[in-house]
Protein backbone atom coordinates (compact mmCIF):
# COMPACT_ATOMS: atom_id res chain seq x y z
CA UNK A 1 0.00 0.00 0.00
CA UNK A 2 1.60 3.05 -1.37
CA UNK A 3 1.54 6.39 0.38
CA UNK A 4 0.19 9.56 -1.85
CA UNK A 5 4.39 10.60 -1.16
CA UNK A 6 5.01 7.44 -2.71
CA UNK A 7 2.96 7.45 -6.19
CA UNK A 8 3.94 10.85 -6.88
CA UNK A 9 7.58 10.45 -6.85
CA UNK A 10 6.62 7.65 -8.96
CA UNK A 11 4.76 9.60 -11.11
CA UNK A 12 7.51 12.10 -11.04
CA UNK A 13 10.03 9.19 -12.26
CA UNK A 14 8.36 8.53 -15.05
CA UNK A 15 7.92 11.35 -16.46
CA UNK A 16 11.63 12.39 -15.93
CA UNK A 17 12.33 12.64 -19.91
CA UNK A 18 9.55 15.11 -19.94
CA UNK A 19 10.43 17.21 -17.00
CA UNK A 20 14.25 17.39 -18.74
CA UNK A 21 12.92 18.69 -22.56
CA UNK A 22 10.24 21.12 -20.97
CA UNK A 23 11.17 24.48 -22.30
CA UNK A 24 9.11 26.48 -20.18
CA UNK A 25 7.39 26.38 -16.89
CA UNK A 26 4.12 26.72 -18.01
CA UNK A 27 5.25 23.25 -19.56
CA UNK A 28 6.66 21.21 -16.43
CA UNK A 29 3.87 22.66 -14.14
CA UNK A 30 1.71 20.75 -16.93
CA UNK A 31 3.69 17.12 -16.36
CA UNK A 32 3.71 18.29 -12.28
CA UNK A 33 0.28 18.91 -12.43
CA UNK A 34 -0.44 15.54 -14.76
CA UNK A 35 1.77 13.62 -12.20
CA UNK A 36 -0.31 14.69 -9.32
CA UNK A 37 -3.39 13.88 -10.76
CA UNK A 38 -2.19 10.62 -11.50
CA UNK A 39 -0.83 9.70 -7.82
CA UNK A 40 -3.98 10.81 -6.55
CA UNK A 41 -5.83 8.24 -8.21
CA UNK A 42 -3.59 5.47 -7.15
CA UNK A 43 -3.40 6.67 -3.76
CA UNK A 44 -5.68 4.40 -1.49
CA UNK A 45 -8.75 6.10 0.20
CA UNK A 46 -9.10 4.94 4.09
CA UNK A 47 -12.32 3.61 4.61
CA UNK A 48 -13.32 5.88 7.54
CA UNK A 49 -17.14 4.59 7.81
CA UNK A 50 -16.11 1.41 9.04
CA UNK A 51 -13.17 3.14 11.85
CA UNK A 52 -16.12 5.58 13.15
CA UNK A 53 -18.85 3.06 13.05
CA UNK A 54 -16.29 0.39 15.11
CA UNK A 55 -15.66 3.38 17.50
CA UNK A 56 -19.39 3.69 18.24
CA UNK A 57 -20.37 0.43 18.47
CA UNK A 58 -17.16 -0.23 21.28
CA UNK A 59 -17.91 3.27 22.93
CA UNK A 60 -21.70 1.85 22.74
CA UNK A 61 -20.75 -1.32 24.85
CA UNK A 62 -18.87 0.58 27.26
CA UNK A 63 -21.73 2.99 27.81
CA UNK A 64 -24.00 -0.24 28.54
CA UNK A 65 -21.76 -1.53 30.78
CA UNK A 66 -21.41 1.18 32.96
CA UNK A 67 -25.31 1.39 33.07
CA UNK A 68 -25.45 -2.16 33.52
CA UNK A 69 -23.44 -2.09 36.48
CA UNK A 70 -24.80 1.08 38.39
CA UNK A 71 -28.21 -0.80 37.88
CA UNK A 72 -27.13 -3.86 39.57
CA UNK A 73 -25.73 -2.02 42.15
CA UNK A 74 -28.02 0.68 42.80
CA UNK A 75 -31.33 -1.55 42.32
CA UNK A 76 -30.59 -4.87 43.15
CA UNK A 77 -28.77 -3.98 45.77
CA UNK A 78 -25.55 -5.35 47.12
CA UNK A 79 -24.81 -8.20 44.36
CA UNK A 80 -21.75 -8.80 42.71
CA UNK A 81 -21.51 -7.80 39.18
CA UNK A 82 -20.76 -10.81 37.25
CA UNK A 83 -17.26 -11.21 35.83
CA UNK A 84 -18.06 -11.52 31.95
CA UNK A 85 -20.18 -8.13 31.90
CA UNK A 86 -16.42 -6.44 33.58
CA UNK A 87 -14.63 -8.40 30.94
CA UNK A 88 -16.95 -7.04 28.14
CA UNK A 89 -16.50 -3.81 29.46
CA UNK A 90 -12.22 -4.12 30.07
CA UNK A 91 -12.10 -5.27 26.54
CA UNK A 92 -13.83 -2.56 24.64
CA UNK A 93 -12.15 0.13 26.55
CA UNK A 94 -8.66 -1.26 25.61
CA UNK A 95 -10.16 -1.70 22.14
CA UNK A 96 -11.01 1.86 22.01
CA UNK A 97 -7.70 3.00 23.11
CA UNK A 98 -6.11 0.91 20.58
CA UNK A 99 -8.13 2.35 17.59
CA UNK A 100 -7.42 5.96 18.91
CA UNK A 101 -3.85 5.88 20.30
CA UNK A 102 -1.78 8.15 17.85
CA UNK A 103 0.31 5.21 15.71
CA UNK A 104 3.93 5.73 16.76
CA UNK A 105 6.58 7.82 14.55
CA UNK A 106 9.24 5.94 12.82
Amino acid sequence: MASLADNFAKALDARASELASAKDTGTVQEIVADAQREAVVQSIVPNTFVYQATVVVLGSSVLAVVAAQLWITLVIGPAAIPDGMIAIGSVAIGALAGLLAPTPAR
